[in-house]
């Protein structure tokens, strides 16, 4: 009897010690958060859930919560130790002096651009890829001209059909003595079989993991994302937008809806700069240089029209000319944002282009779970008589983010901003348009995870004729849209209540 009795005071005492550790930890953590998490919002729902549910919260709070990306930028200076020219182009590719005005700050373009501490440069040539079949069979196409070397990094990669087509279109470059390097996010790919990977890598590709989580400072951040979606072909050509290498993007998926996306295609010297977002991520992914890389020069190589019968075949140079004469040039700003900025810069995109828009501002976006900044800039912009519209998916993908959408449609909806549901299939576009005058293209969706935790890319331009037809391609899907009327939802008090308690966090 006594025994029992010293086991049972043996095994509370033990509950007890438990239980004060983890509230000790708890409190700790709740200390954290007032000092480190990005938001108020963020901030009350992490210490709630930390004071009273502290056995469940506590490790996901160390595993969410982080809005800072640890190791990035040591990474690109470790380089730059042995290849400091290398660095410093990419330095000098995406990034001005901070906080100084490098523009006349004339053009949404130019206000964009400072307020991101990005350069303007030139683009020859830019062709809006409407959907999946024309994006990739634009790519594919520029792929097998490449001469030099190709590098891509998608978020999802998957070994179905369209997957083993672009493997072969790699396959092929690296056969040819092509130096083909991709990166992917090991999260979005979780699916991705190791054959696939091992094939490739038989075959001379330098396939790479992101991998959030070197070094065992980093151990946590398995909540970042690498979101992007690039193609470069011999530093002249790239291809951006917000398509994955899988079925789905093609609209060929078994029980898939149809799928809705865009990217776009330039080339000239705005393509070096997605070459060096490419190097940034490729540097901390593999801590190695791109020692191929042409930074110095607007590289040879250019692919080759047919020529007529009686006419040599022209240089690559000459080749180029001729190219680039046949289009006017065009300016063009990369804004590539992610968790290891010094500051927001997503949100800031948003902020200001919202500022910037005099006659309307439409935006399509798969995911509708903004940050407090973002809702104020389009607040701001409706206040000014601006018209602003959003145009999101009818149907989900992610419950979450589609109930928390709900909440923020509402809300838009009390501000007179049009929220469009589209109809016609998965709307997982990513484009924005600013009266007549920018039109953006890329990975960045209107939420939190988009704004904060996912390393993202959008290319702006001011180019006329790309701003004409992303308008018709917008206005198009508005017509095989229907307007959102939030109140006649049933799930609107459940969405309400799930995007007051997790959105900081989605």
């Amino acid at each position: 009897m006594f025994e029992d009795l010293n086991a049972f005071t043996w095994i509370l005492t033990l509950l007890s010690t438990a239980a004060l550790i983890l509230e000790i930890l708890a409190l700790l953590s709740v200390i954290h958060a007032l000092q480190h998490v990005r938001s108020s919002q963020a901030t009350v729902a992490w210490t709630v859930g930390l004071i009273t549910f502290p056995l469940l919260t506590l490790p996901l709070y160390w595993l969410l919560s982080r809005n800072r990306f640890a190791g990035y930028r040591e990474a690109i200076r470790e380089i730059g130790v042995e290849h400091s020219r290398s660095v410093q182009s990419v330095q000098d590719e995406l990034h001005t002096t901070t906080y100084a005005r490098t523009t006349r700050q004339q053009t949404a373009l130019d206000r964009l651009a400072d307020t991101l501490d990005t350069p303007i440069s030139d683009t020859e040539e830019a062709q809006l890829l409407l959907d999946g079949q024309q994006f990739f069979k634009t790519a594919f196409d520029e792929i097998s001209l490449a001469r030099r070397y190709v590098y891509a990094s998608f978020y999802i990669l998957r070994d179905d059909q369209l997957g083993r087509q672009f493997a072969n279109a790699l396959i092929a470059k690296a056969n040819q003595g092509l130096q083909v390097r991709v990166v992917f996010d090991e999260v979005g790919s979780l699916r991705l079989s190791d054959n696939y990977l091992q094939e490739l890598r038989e075959a001379g590709v330098d396939i790479r993991p992101f991998h959030t989580q070197q070094g065992w400072t980093n151990r946590f951040q398995i909540n970042f994302r690498n979101h992007r979606k690039l193609i470069v072909i011999d530093g002249h050509t790239a291809l951006v937008g917000g398509l994955n290498i899988g079925n789905e993007y093609l609209g060929t998926a078994a029980n898939l809806p149809s799928w809705r996306d865009t990217g776009i295609l330039f080339r000239g010297k705005a393509a070096r700069k997605i070459q060096a977002v490419f190097a940034g991520d490729y540097y901390w992914a593999a801590r190695k240089d791109l020692s191929e890389a042409d930074w110095t020069s607007f590289p040879d190589g250019l692919p080759q029209k047919t020529p007529a019968k009686d006419h040599p075949t022209p240089s690559p140079r000459e080749q180029f000319k001729q190219t680039s004469e046949s289009f006017e040039t065009h300016r063009m700003a990369i804004c590539a944002t992610g968790p290891a900025d010094m500051r927001p810069r997503a949100s800031m995109m948003f902020a200001e282009i919202a500022n910037s828009a005099h006659e309307r501002l439409w935006i399509c976006t798969p995911y509708l779970v903004p940050d407090e900044s973002t809702l104020v800039a389009l607040h701001g912009a409706r206040a000014r008589g601006v018209d602003v519209r959003l145009l999101i998916p009818d149907r989900a993908d992610h419950w979450a983010v589609y109930l928390a959408g709900i909440h923020y449609a509402r809300l838009l909806a009390e501000a007179h901003i049009r929220v469009h549901r589209y109809t016609a299939g998965f709307m997982h576009q990513k484009c924005i348009l600013v009266d007549n005058s920018l039109a953006l293209i890329g990975s960045t969706n209107l939420d939190q995870r988009s704004l904060h935790l996912n390393f993202e890319l959008m290319v702006a331009t001011e180019d006329p004729h790309i701003i004409g037809e992303v308008s018709a391609m917008i206005q198009n899907d508005l017509n095989l849209s229907v307007e959102d009327h939030p109140t006649r939802w049933w799930l609107t008090n459940i969405g309400t209540a799930f995007a007051r308690l997790f959105s900081p966090i989605l």
